[in-house]
């Protein structure tokens, strides 16, 4: 093993690490819808000053606690209203994760280059590469897990101490004030199935210590939950009952997948290393006990969201911290030649094709020249990792590349915006026509939160997704959320001049049923924006 790195030297990793995930911050505009949607409320809170109960598009939203609103919210303070705001906390909670991988893997496999190894495996997976680069709360809940479960291993197998059960409730404090109950499935979930294998889980934390953990996470958690609900009847129904039980038992939010969905995600998001704990799995016995174990750690959220209707990549990505603990003590304790070598091997398309997706992606044609030079250095990384594929330096010539090419990856993908679901160029071409924003724009038979965030002002949005309106009185919100035709013929009734951003069929649909002449200002893959001028007397709707 190399030279374990001083404290100094795993921050200036850090600060590298750090650094490389800031630069294609800003490259990308905000993807619909998940992006979008943290995007807007955050702005939403900074325009109108209530960072209480967050709103989206005009209507309130509670689908979420609101510590990620509030953290894409200080980014926007900070930098502006622009995507790089929206991320900016973001890679900094990723850097805090890595920080506590490191420091979890250390306690568990018992030195700091293997401490190294897993942090390095946890930070080059490629779903973490990718989520920590996005406004989303799945990089905060997945910090605040791999944190709270360092403390608790902690109590189990380091030094104990009242402070390790404040530290333990304050991070699931966090993460319930990130996601609700989920952060459960991480940590309690899995400690308390361990009860029954491990003798050291069964006497953890004192009546003591738990009572100071438990005020702790109280007094972080339930404040927000209990302000909102007293100030909103109805909602803790809507908590308990749509959020969270509807969510497991039910396809409500559209995300229904097969029970094995997550197993190629995982496989892919964690690709190479997924290759060790495969390994790992068919050499069972000869596994250290303490790595047997955190398996349940993996096994149990897993066994829950592959049961539950409802289904979404990012949803296990924070287990990837004790899959990546695992993967550094298979990868010490096993030689694996051949899966080192395959490792890499697998790898070498990768760098072709990102050296030739300019010759076979039409967006990307004009940067071909530029793609070029990255694949030849994506091949370099790969011709390095092949010459230290016996040592433990493999690991760091895997994660430069990874880097290199979610990098690449980010930037591409804001140059193909259009193409994949980014409007921020459709916006800025109606803020070029319409320098003071005094249009409305009417996203008709859709939902684009990211017009509204890149306008500054609410895009209207008819006959698109049903929202949850039950919270506030519909005149707030009569304007901007339009379900159905009549409302639509209402709405255009005072409108002469106005944006029409929708589908070619949507808009065949418009054309026909109102009378405007309409001239496309933005042609995008799957919605295309109009400016229209009335031409004959309003009509109402069907």
């Amino acid at each position: 093993m190399p030279k374990s790195p001083s404290n100094r030297s795993l921050l200036l990793l850090l600060g590298l690490y750090t650094l490389l995930l800031l630069l294609p911050a800003g490259s990308m505009p905000l993807m619909e819808s998940t992006e979008a949607r943290y995007a807007e409320i955050a702005r939403e809170m900074v325009v109108s000053g209530n960072y209480l109960e967050p709103y989206f598009n005009g209507i309130k939203h509670f689908h979420k606690p609101p510590l990620p609103y509030w953290l894409v919210a200080a980014g926007f303070k900070l930098f502006g209203l622009n995507d790089f705001g929206a991320r900016f906390f973001g890679v900094l909670a990723t850097a805090l994760g890595v920080f506590y991988l490191y420091r979890l893997a250390r306690l568990l496999l018992g030195n700091a280059s293997q401490g190294l190894a897993a942090a390095t495996i946890f930070g080059s997976s490629v779903l973490m590469l990718v989520v920590s680069r996005l406004a989303s709360t799945e990089i905060y809940l997945t910090v605040f897990t791999i944190a709270a479960q360092f403390y608790l291993f902690r109590q189990l197998y380091g030094e104990r101490g009242r402070r390790n059960a404040v530290l333990f409730g304050l991070f699931l404090g966090l993460g319930f004030f990130t996601k609700g109950p989920i952060i459960f499935l991480f940590t309690l979930l899995p400690f308390l199935v361990a009860k029954c294998f491990d003798p050291a889980h069964r006497r953890v934390f004192s009546w003591g210590e738990t009572a100071a953990g438990t005020a702790v996470f109280a007094a972080l958690a339930l404040p927000w939950y209990l302000l909102v609900i007293a100030k909103n009847p109805g909602l803790l129904d809507y908590f308990v009952r749509v959020q969270t039980v509807d969510r497991v038992v039910t396809d409500r939010f559209r995300r229904y997948e097969p029970p094995w969905y997550f197993l190629p995600v995982f496989i892919g998001g964690c690709f190479p290393y997924a290759l060790f704990l495969a390994k790992g799995l068919g050499n069972w016995r000869a596994q250290a006990p303490r790595l047997k174990l955190l398996w349940l750690y993996i096994a149990a959220p897993l066994l829950v969201f592959s049961l539950a209707k409802g289904k979404h990549a990012t949803y296990i990505l924070p287990f990837f911290g004790v899959a990546a603990v695992i993967a550094a003590g298979i990868f010490e304790n096993f030689a694996m030649p051949r899966l080192r070598a395959a490792a890499v091997l697998i790898l070498a398309p990768l760098a072709v094709g990102v050296g030739a997706a300019g010759f076979f992606y039409r967006p990307l044609a004009g940067e071909k020249w530029l793609l070029i030079p990255v694949g030849v250095a994506a091949a370099v990384l790969l011709g390095l990792a092949w010459r230290q594929r016996r040592e433990p330096a493999l690991l760091s010539w895997l994660a430069g590349f990874f880097l290199l090419l979610t990098t690449v990856g980010i930037w591409g993908a804001g140059v193909a915006g259009p193409e994949i679901r980014g409007y921020e160029k459709m916006a800025g071409e109606l803020n070029r026509i319409d320098p003071p924003r005094r249009l409305e724009v009417l996203v008709y038979r859709g939902f684009l939160p990211s017009l509204s965030f890149y306008r500054n002002r609410l895009a209207v949005m008819a006959l698109g997704d049903v929202r949850e309106t039950q919270f506030q009185p519909p005149e707030s919100y009569r304007r901007t959320y339009l379900d159905s035709e009549g409302k639509v013929g209402e709405f255009l009734a005072g409108e002469s001049e106005l944006f029409v951003v929708a589908r070619p069929d949507d808009f065949a649909a418009f054309s026909a049923a109102y009378p405007y002449a309409c001239r496309e200002v933005f042609t995008q893959h799957r919605q295309s924006a109009y400016q229209c001028r009335r031409t004959g007397p309003a009509a109402g709707g069907n």
